[in-house]
C-alpha cells in the first residue's frame, strides 16, 4: 500500500469544537488503518491556545509563528508540507479549505479534501452564504474531492455546484469505537449528580443553549419534579446563558458543567441527551447519546437529526425551533426511555468512516 502522509488543516482548534472532536477521531482511525496523520493549525494565539497546546499532546501538530501575517504563513505551510513529504491534505471550515485550495495549486500532485460540516447559513460564520457557495464552485474546478457530513448537506452542495466537478460524497463522521463505551464507563471527573437531562456543545448562538433554558423552564412549570439539566461545554455565551437560566428562575436546577475530556460518562448517565441547536452538520454528541443507548430528544434543525432520529421510534425530533413543543418533549421524555437504539448509528464506526476516506486519497 502506499504511504499516505495525512496533514489535517485548520484554523483554529477549540478546546470543545465539534470539528476538531470529528477530525482527531478520523486521525485515530486512520491510524488504526495504518495511515500517519498530522494538525496544522493556523492560528494558535489568545484563548485558542489551549486547545492546541491540548492537540499537540494526543498528536504531532505544528503552527506558524503567532502573529504572522497571510503570506507568511501560506509560505510556512508550503514548506512543510514539502519538507515533510504531505500527499493528502483534509481541510475543515473555509478559511482552511481557501489555503487547502492555495497548496492544491502549488502542489499538483497533492491531494485534497476539502469538507464541509454545517448548513451554510451559520449564525456565527464569517463569509455570507452567497460567498461559501461560490467558494465551492471554486473548489470544484481543482479536480479535488469534496466531502460532507450529512447527506443534506450532500444534496445542499450539488445543487449550487454549478461548474466543475459536482460529484460531491457523504462520508459519516468517525464517532463509534470501544473507546467511548470505555470511557463512558469511566467517572473521571467525579461527576456526581444521578437523575439529569444532558446538553453538550460549545457555547455559542449555533447551539441553541438559550433555547433550551427557555424550554426547559416551561416544562419545569408543567412537571416541578423534572430532572435537572446539565450543560457541557465551554464558550463565549456562558455569562449570558447564566443570566438567562437566573432570570427564568431555573438556576438552581442548570448546571453549566465547563469542559470535560470526557462527555462520555455524563451523556451515558442521563435520563435524555437534547440536542437544541440552530444548526447542525452532523451533530457528533447526539451520534454518541444514541450509541450509548441514552435517549435523544433533539429539534429538527437543518442538518442531521432527521437522518438520526425516526420521531417515537429511537428518540423525539421536535419542530425546529418550537420551544413550546421542545418543553413537551422534556416533560414526556419516559416515552422513549428502555429502548436500543445504538444500532441506529453502526455507520459512523471509525472503521467504516477511515476506509471511506482512504478510498478518496
Amino acid at each position: 500500500m502506499e504511504q499516505y502522509k495525512v496533514l489535517f488543516l485548520h484554523k483554529w482548534f477549540s478546546l470543545s469544537g465539534g470539528v476538531e472532536r470529528v477530525h482527531k477521531n478520523l486521525a485515530t482511525a486512520l491510524s488504526e488503518q495504518g495511515v500517519y496523520s498530522s494538525f496544522y493549525v493556523c492560528n494558535v494565539s489568545g484563548d485558542k491556545y489551549a486547545g492546541y497546546k491540548k492537540l499537540c499532546a494526543e498528536f504531532d501538530a505544528i503552527c506558524p509563528r503567532p502573529g504572522s501575517d497571510f503570506m507568511t504563513r501560506l509560505r510556512h505551510l508550503f514548506s512543510h508540507i514539502k519538507h515533510n513529504k504531505v500527499n493528502v491534505l483534509i481541510a475543515a471550515t473555509e478559511t482552511a479549505n481557501m489555503l487547502a485550495l492555495c497548496c492544491s495549486l502549488k502542489f499538483p500532485q497533492l491531494k485534497v479534501i476539502y469538507t464541509r460540516h454545517c448548513a451554510f447559513d451559520v449564525s456565527d460564520q464569517k463569509l455570507p452564504a452567497w460567498m461559501i457557495k461560490a467558494l465551492y464552485n471554486l473548489y470544484s474546478l481543482s479536480n479535488q474531492s469534496i466531502v460532507t457530513v450529512s447527506r443534506h448537506l450532500q444534496g445542499e452542495l450539488n445543487s449550487v455546484i454549478r461548474i466543475g466537478k459536482k460529484d460531491v460524497r457523504f462520508i459519516p463522521n468517525a464517532v463509534v469505537s470501544d473507546k467511548v463505551l470505555q470511557l463512558a464507563n469511566q467517572n473521571t471527573d467525579n461527576f456526581q449528580l444521578t437523575r439529569y437531562f444532558c446538553a453538550v456543545g460549545r457555547l455559542v448562538e449555533q447551539k441553541g443553549f438559550d433555547l433550551l433554558i427557555r424550554a426547559y423552564a416551561q416544562a419545569l412549570r408543567k412537571q416541578p419534579d423534572l430532572p435537572g439539566l446539565v450543560i457541557v461545554g465551554v464558550g463565549d455565551d456562558l455569562a449570558r446563558l447564566q443570566a438567562l437560566a437566573e432570570q427564568l428562575g431555573v438556576a438552581d436546577s442548570v448546571l453549566f458543567n465547563g469542559f470535560t475530556d470526557n462527555p462520555y460518562y455524563i451523556i451515558n448517565g442521563a435520563v435524555a441527551f437534547i440536542l437544541s441547536s440552530r444548526h447542525e452538520g452532523m451533530p457528533t454528541a447526539l451520534i454518541e447519546a444514541m450509541y450509548l443507548d441514552t435517549p435523544v430528544i433533539a429539534f429538527d434543525c437543518p442538518t442531521g437529526p432527521a437522518e438520526l432520529i425516526q420521531h417515537g421510534e429511537n428518540g423525539l425530533l421536535v419542530p425546529y425551533m418550537d420551544i413550546d413543543a421542545m418543553a413537551d418533549a422534556i416533560v414526556n421524555y419516559q416515552s422513549i426511555c428502555g429502548k436500543s437504539i445504538s444500532h441506529s448509528v453502526k455507520d459512523f464506526q471509525y472503521q467504516n468512516v477511515a476506509l471511506a476516506y482512504m478510498s478518496q486519497f
